[in-house]
């Protein structure tokens, strides 16, 4: 028997979900089907990030609290706003969707990873987090799973909010937020800004290597008639960062280096919500823009630079079938327009400088029934049409059935990737050369799970996921021919399979305790044929939180942060071949209170890295040791 398998029945017991999903009865999210249902009712795995856990956490950076939700890994390239990838159930950093307020934030010019260095917890209301194919429902890049994001809406008819922070590393935060709500209409508006000094990535040298970032939110919302609603976002980021060189000669580590990279992105999106009085049918109409652009300069002098942008008209009606809303079919109609754009200085051996385009449209049906009070099932298929490559279909099937305090759930479904415009048309003169003629890679995974409520203050959570890729693009491979590097589809699997626990119980009025741990074994054909351990993909991650509420003033928060051992990959001078290095495991320790000195004021505080570990998530990439931050926030 599989040792995964040992530690799901030893367990079974134990684990719980989190607290969020203790209330799920009347929880909704909108990311597990194409129309918003309640937890209870999806058959795929879910967990939710609420304003409450940020608040109390206190973590600067989206990635940060992530490392607690179950199947995900997190490998960061260095201090404050180095490169942070997020690999979920041991996918690749660009296999699944991340969705700002509706906007595709994946970036096609990078790609196709979203760049979580530059996400703060700043005016984020909500994280949804939904494991397993979504191909069928969200399209190419939901491969392994949906991270969707929520900003924060007015609630109440005026708030206004702001705070100040500094603390180690040269670290200063900002920030600001005004919300009015009436009865036909929101506005939100949110400022932040972030400025750290940052910490040394070379393992050697003592030049520091500073983040700055600045980011702008808005939101509005308005009811002009009963049957309607509009609904509009912006968002915009625009940040700095420093990072070294590589010593290609000697060492084949970073080195300090004055390096930096400037970068934006902004999301745009225009929602119409139209139920027509006497109408079956309900409409809704989406249009967004996601742009990005980043400069790489050395010295001082810009080498290069990369951008793109993508503009999406989404549709999609649900008809109601029968007398109840028991049984329900949505179709939706997504149409996108990618471009790309690559800058750089050309030279005898080639000229980088191109703009590239792509067009997609995805046609889907989703079927959703609940013959009882107690089951719920769905059926999703997709249809890809792409101006690249062979149109692509994919599908998903759910059931999720309650019996008492137990509720079993599973899922099975496909996925497909399109092949990055980097991967295609990438273009570096002296070292890679794209493959346009790549084609999409696929996937097929399943899972079975169960919930179970122990009393009214504890529930538990157990999941198995297998997944299977096939035709995988590896970006680095060696052309004899040219004596440069591709990309290209090759032969064989990559297997990922696993286990997924996760607890949470009300211990007293006082005190809240969550727990998660995952198992995932990620492997992959080498060279050899034989499967190999995947890189920046630990076996083992686990996580617990404690949050003790002392009175109506007072509140502590412990976060513990388990990354087992991973290998990843040194590439040592020539002419030596790639090495397998092994990276230690580590633990994060957080520890944040605060204190609400008068009804409009509180002084809040947090000590990150409290063991001050020596870690790497990217092998010779340094990361910060402890760090103590203090902050005042006032309120109206």
């Amino acid at each position: 028997m599989p040792k995964y398998l040992v530690v799901i029945i030893t367990l079974s017991g134990l684990a719980n979900v989190s607290a969020q999903e203790r209330d799920a009865i009347e929880t909704v999210v909108v990311t597990a089907s194409r129309t918003p249902i309640a937890i209870t009712d999806s058959g795929s795995s879910i967990s939710v990030i609420t304003r409450q856990d940020l608040e109390r956490r206190q973590m600067i950076q989206v990635t940060e609290i992530l490392r607690n939700v179950p199947g995900i890994a997190v490998s960061q390239s260095g201090p404050l706003g180095s490169q942070t990838q997020v690999r979920l159930r041991g996918s690749e950093a660009n296999h699944f969707l991340v969705l700002i307020d509706g906007v595709e934030a994946n970036d096609p010019a990078f790609g196709d990873e979203f760049q979580f260095e530059n996400l703060t917890t700043d005016n984020i209301e909500r994280i949804e987090i939904v494991r397993g194919p979504q191909s069928a429902l969200w399209g190419s890049d939901a491969v392994s799973g949906v991270i969707n994001v929520t900003t924060r809406r007015g609630r109440t008819a005026r708030e206004t909010t702001g705070y100040l922070e500094a603390g180690s590393f040269a670290t200063r935060r900002a920030g600001g937020r005004l919300s009015v709500a009436r009865n036909t209409y929101t506005i939100d508006f949110g400022a932040a800004y972030l400025n750290s000094d940052g910490d040394n990535i070379s393992r050697q040298g003592d030049e520091t290597d500073g983040y700055s970032n600045r980011t702008l939110n808005f939101s509005a919302s308005v009811r002009p008639s009963e049957v309607t609603q509009l609904e509009f976002f912006a968002r915009h980021t625009d940040s700095e960062k420093q990072f070294d060189a590589i010593d290609f000669f000697e060492t084949g580590l970073p080195i300090d280096a004055d390096r930096s990279a400037e970068a934006t992105q902004s999301y745009l999106a225009a929602t119409a919500l139209i139920s027509p009085a006497g109408s079956l049918l309900n409409h809704q109409f989406r249009l967004t823009y996601l742009d990005t652009a980043q400069d790489s300069l050395s010295d001082g002098v810009e080498m290069s630079g990369f951008g793109a942008d993508k503009l999406g008209f989404y549709y999609q009606t649900t008809l109601p079938l029968g007398d109840s809303e028991a049984y329900s079919l949505t179709a939706a109609l997504d149409h996108e327009r990618e471009d790309f754009v690559q800058r750089g200085t050309a030279n005898p051996f080639g000229d980088p400088n191109q703009t590239q385009k792509l067009d997609t449209t995805g046609y889907v049906l989703e079927y959703r029934a609940a013959p009882t009070d107690a089951l719920n099932l769905s059926a999703a298929i997709r249809h890809d049409d792409s101006s690249a490559y062979d149109a692509a279909s994919t599908y998903r099937l759910t059931a999720s059935y309650a019996l008492r305090k137990t509720r079993l759930r599973t899922s099975i479904g496909t996925g497909q990737k399109s092949p990055t415009f980097g991967d295609r048309f990438g273009f570096f003169p002296d070292t890679f050369i794209g493959n346009p003629d790549l084609k999409p890679e696929r996937s097929r995974g399943w899972e079975v799970g169960f919930e179970r409520a122990l009393g009214d203050r504890a529930t538990l959570s157990a999941t198995y996921f297998n997944e299977t890729l096939e035709d995988e693009i590896n970006g680095f491979v060696f052309d004899p021919t040219t004596f440069q590097f591709t990309a290209a589809n090759v032969s064989g699997r990559s297997e990922r399979q696993g286990v997924e626990l996760a607890a949470s119980a009300e211990l007293s009025r006082s005190v809240d305790f969550s727990a998660s741990y995952s198992y995932t074994d990620s492997t992959q054909a080498d060279d050899s044929g034989n499967q190999v351990d995947e890189i920046r993909r630990p076996q083992n991650v686990g996580a617990f939180n404690v949050n003790y509420v002392a009175n109506e003033r007072v509140n502590v928060n412990v976060n513990v942060a388990y990354n087992g051992s991973q290998y990843d990959t040194f590439f040592p001078p020539f002419p030596p071949s790639p090495e397998r290095q092994k990276l230690a495991s580590y633990t994060l320790v957080t520890i944040a209170a605060s204190y609400q000195m008068t009804p409009r004021l509180e002084l809040f505080g947090r000590i990150v890295n409290a063991l001050n570990e020596d870690y790497e998530d990217v092998f010779g990439f340094n990361t910060p040791g402890i760090g103590v931050f203090i902050g005042l926030r006032a309120q109206q």
